[in-house]
């Protein structure tokens, strides 16, 4: 069984990558999926997290108000890290027992993470696909699918560098162009 960290910033169609490959008999882990589990009402995480941010965080119904806790955390660049620093060990254990759950009867198993790297899963990888688009391309993006421009610019801002993707990388993808031209760059790479 091989192993693909696919990557890549905010709005560089990762998760589009990442559909095209589940489309083709590959086992996909959604890392961003996973960390959703993470703010269950009442579990560990949860309670770190009111700690941390206050019950300003939660909805009537106490559950974790995420577009809430993202403005708090993507406005302030402590506090990004704060949040990192409760979820991202959860998370990687998660990951760890999908990959651990899917290992039998898949060739080919793709961890789809914004924050391969942070979690610290580049060493359970056998090769990191960076998804990559300009700044301009993604926080178009990112204003087509409903967010607003300044929300765009923060979690753009917010993110590691396109140095700091282009350093892990074993492949990039780059994605300015159309979905179609995307779909052929991500084929070509599972027949190699």
């Amino acid at each position: 069984m091989k192993i693909i960290g696919l990557t890549g910033p905010i709005g560089a169609g990762k998760n589009v990558a990442a559909k095209i490959l589940a489309r083709r008999k590959t086992a996909v882990i959604d890392a961003d999926k996973l960390a959703h589990t993470l703010y269950k009402e009442q579990s560990p995480v949860w309670r770190k997290l009111v700690k941390a941010f206050g019950s300003k965080i939660l909805n009537r119904g106490g559950k974790i108000n995420r577009k809430k806790l993202g403005e708090i955390v993507f406005s302030d660049k402590r506090k990004l890290k704060q949040l990192n620093a409760i979820i991202h060990p959860h998370l990687k254990k998660l990951v760890l027992n999908q990959i651990n759950l899917v290992v039998v009867g898949w060739q080919l198993v793709v961890i789809n993470a914004a924050v391969l790297e942070e979690i610290g899963l580049i060493p359970h990888v056998d090769k990191v696909w960076v998804v990559m688009a300009s700044k301009d391309t993604r926080l178009k993006r990112l204003v087509k699918s409903g967010m607003s421009r300044k929300e765009a610019k923060l979690r753009i801002d917010a993110q590691v560098s396109q140095k700091e993707y282009f350093r892990i990388a074993d492949v990039v993808i780059r994605n300015n162009g159309t979905l179609n031209s995307l779909k052929k760059q991500v084929l070509a790479l599972l027949s190699n």
